[in-house]
């Protein structure tokens, strides 16, 4: 009877342990700011930024840092393995050279292991778990700030041909670890929303198909199962931001090849949030993600989860978020009249164009503007003909008589004006707002000229207030 007795409580003991490891409470923002990296909050990262942060690392016992090779370009790309455990962790990040966030996260996740007040955490996997980093895949197309490499090849398009070194590279760190989990860490364009809600996808995750089918075998049942503690997490922090990328099957991709070579693959998409161009919302997310997941993955709690958790996340829906929505425009062409959305979308600071009109009851956006009671106005050249000082009441004074942007010598213009500025712009709208022009025109009701939509920015002449910043 004792010895049933011991082990009855050796079995709960065991669970209770495990439920432990699989609860993870995430780390406070206060906490997160002590190990979140400085001088990484900007659009794009490039080598540059990180050398310094990785070379510091480097002097680290607790990493073990190997050049395995070079860009095109002959930037070093580099692998940073850490811990003795006999399951193996793979994770890289900036395939694609304009994906940076969670380059960002595996620099804070970095400074998190490193931290000698996080020593008790490391032990809980550090023997357990194997993990094997490469940051910045393409660092060539990070200066270039491009998806491509420096051959203009898209790596994650070359997982069979192989064509790339940067690609070879990742292959052959793959293989020579036998990894048997990958995190596959890219960016996904501000556009997708959660399924039909009108909230942005700020984190999206997928267990990539291993064939067209999309059959679920042991080595995927994993990868969704690690997603399942992914989703609490994220569920917890921010909830209803969190989506579920496309899983069909790309035959040339790494994270669906190496799903189809034994290996549980999460690729991890960091998304937009509102008013946070740089997505350090989505940055602290990945982090938090890193951490718990090599806990999870150590201890085995993943597997106590159910794929029910999987499959109820919501798919993204693509192109569901605007940048810029302008709601109930009047517009009219040859007499005849009607009542309109208006898409914009940033290209640059200082480009906006129009992506659609018509009803666009479907979407929402990062900014709204309701214009019911106003209507399109085409706005006029004004020509430079001699020296203009343009400050914001003589800008709004010119709005006011119908004129929006500047032809001429741009020399001629002394600007101290806080309002977008175009002089001789082309591809501007006319008569009525049409896809791919320029998002630069005037609104306006029997009083005149209220508004003044320039480069995607709405002015208000009343008040003399962007009414929202660049960018989302």
């Amino acid at each position: 009877m004792k010895q049933v007795f011991c082990w009855l409580a050796a079995g709960f003991l065991s669970l209770f342990t495990m439920v432990q490891a699989m609860t993870l409470t995430p780390i406070t923002d206060q906490q997160y700011q002590q190990y979140q990296q400085s001088g990484l909050d900007k659009p794009q990262l490039t080598y540059s930024d990180i050398a310094p942060i990785l070379a510091e690392h480097g002097k680290n016992a607790l990493f073990s840092f190997t050049q395995i090779g070079q860009s095109v370009q002959g930037t070093p790309i580099w692998q940073i393995d850490i811990g003795t455990g006999e399951t193996r962790v793979l994770a890289w990040s900036q395939m694609h050279g304009d994906e940076s966030t969670a380059t960002a996260a595996l620099m804070d996740f970095l400074n998190f292991i490193a931290a000698d007040e996080q020593a008790d955490w490391r032990q809980q996997w550090l023997s357990k778990v194997q993990l094997r980093i490469i940051p910045m895949l393409n660092p060539d197309g990070a200066a270039a700030g491009n998806r491509l490499n420096a051959m203009g090849i898209d790596i994650n398009r070359d997982a069979k041909a192989l064509q790339t070194p940067e690609g070879r590279l990742l292959m052959q760190a793959a293989k020579q670890f036998k990894a048997q989990f990958a995190l596959n860490l890219h960016d996904q364009n501000r556009f997708y929303s959660v399924g039909d809600s009108d909230k942005t996808t700020t984190i999206s995750l997928l267990a990539p198909a291993f064939n067209v089918s999309k059959d679920i075998d042991a080595t995927r049942h994993k990868a969704m199962q690690l997603i399942g503690d992914m989703h609490d997490l994220v569920q917890q922090q921010l909830p209803g931001y969190l989506g579920k990328y496309n899983d069909t099957y790309s035959v040339r991709s790494f994270g669906d090849t190496f799903a189809g070579m034994g290996m549980s693959t999460v690729l991890i998409e960091s998304g937009a949030y509102p008013k946070d161009d740089n997505r350090q919302v989505a940055r602290k997310l990945n982090a938090q993600l890193l951490i718990m997941s090599v806990q999870s993955i150590g201890s085995q709690a993943y597997a106590k989860q159910s794929l029910d958790t999987y499959h109820a996340i919501p798919f993204n829906r693509s192109d569901a978020i605007k940048d810029v929505l302008v709601n109930n425009l009047t517009i009219t062409v040859a007499k005849q009249q009607a009542q309109v959305d208006l898409a914009l979308e940033f290209k640059s600071p200082q480009h906006a164009v129009i992506t659609e009109v018509g009803d666009l009851c479907i979407n929402s956006a990062y900014h709204q503007f309701d214009a019911t009671g106003l209507s399109y106005q085409q706005g006029k050249a004004y020509k430079l003909t001699a020296a203009l000082t343009l400050d914001n009441a003589r800008f709004i004074e010119l709005m006011r008589q119908g004129y929006s942007h500047f032809s001429g010598d741009a020399a001629l213009l002394s600007q101290q004006t806080e309002f977008p500025v175009l002089v001789n712009p082309r591809g501007l709208a006319k008569q009525a707002p049409q896809r791919h022009h320029g998002a630069t025109f005037l609104l306006a009701n029997e009083k005149g000229v209220q508004f003044a939509m320039l480069a995607g920015q709405l002015v208000n002449l009343s008040t003399g207030q962007v009414m929202y910043p660049r960018g989302t």
